[in-house]
């Protein structure tokens, strides 16, 4: 139980940051502004348990 509840936790974790790097700031830039071209990624994650010890591999 206690394994499945860090997992979920971690995999939580690993999600919110990369989310939170790959977040654009805020801006009150109108529209015509706000439309210029990004370049950025995509990360995807996968949370292994092994024991006390939950290994994340993100591509």
């Amino acid at each position: 139980m206690t394994r499945r509840i860090s997992a979920a936790l971690a995999a939580v974790a690993v999600t919110l940051s990369l989310g939170a790097f790959g977040a654009p700031a805020a801006s009150a830039a109108s529209l015509s502004e706000a439309q210029t071209p990004v370049q950025g990624s995509v990360g995807l994650c996968l949370v292994i348990p092994f024991g006390s010890l939950v290994l994340p591999i993100c591509l």
